[in-house]
């Protein structure tokens, strides 16, 4: 069982990353006196500078919020051990919802996502943001993780 055991180790850093940037773009990193300068936690740094642009926002949502709620819920199915789907009665009758297509779909809109941002990172905005970076490794490796999950 060692892909839920990384798909979780990448859930937790990758939940740890969209917490910075949520906290960043409701302008909270400031105050956070414990997060190293390495990091970006200075105002006016590429990476607080991200999140006030369009790029950070999808439909009007912060991107690093739906992150979280990514995160989550891969921590939550990877420490179930990895359930292929659950059952729930609709109409009178039981049925089985897969849920591995849906994570396999979301992940791949979020790699889709990742490679259109750091498209923008570097073409559009010109900066470089490290965190940014390792949040689209993160969805690339959970993407492949899942594949293989699923296999």
């Amino acid at each position: 069982m060692i892909i839920p055991s990384l798909i979780l180790v990448l859930s937790v850093a990758g939940l740890a990353d969209a917490l910075y940037f949520t906290f960043a773009y409701y302008g909270r990193v400031r105050k956070f006196k414990w997060v190293p300068e390495v990091l970006c936690a200075r105002e006016g740094s590429s990476c607080v500078t991200v999140v006030k642009t369009p790029y950070a926002r999808v439909l009007g949502v912060p991107n690093s919020l739906l992150g979280v709620l990514y995160y989550v819920f891969l921590i939550y199915w990877a420490e179930l051990g990895t359930p292929v789907g659950f059952e729930a009665e609709i109409g009178g009758e039981y049925r089985i919802f897969r849920i591995g297509w849906l994570l396999i779909t979301v992940s791949t809109v979020t790699v889709l996502l990742g490679f259109y941002l750091v498209y923008a990172l570097r073409r559009k905005l010109g900066v470089d943001c490290p965190l940014c970076y390792a949040a689209h490794a993160i969805n690339l490796a959970l993407f492949i993780l899942l594949i293989l999950s699923f296999r």
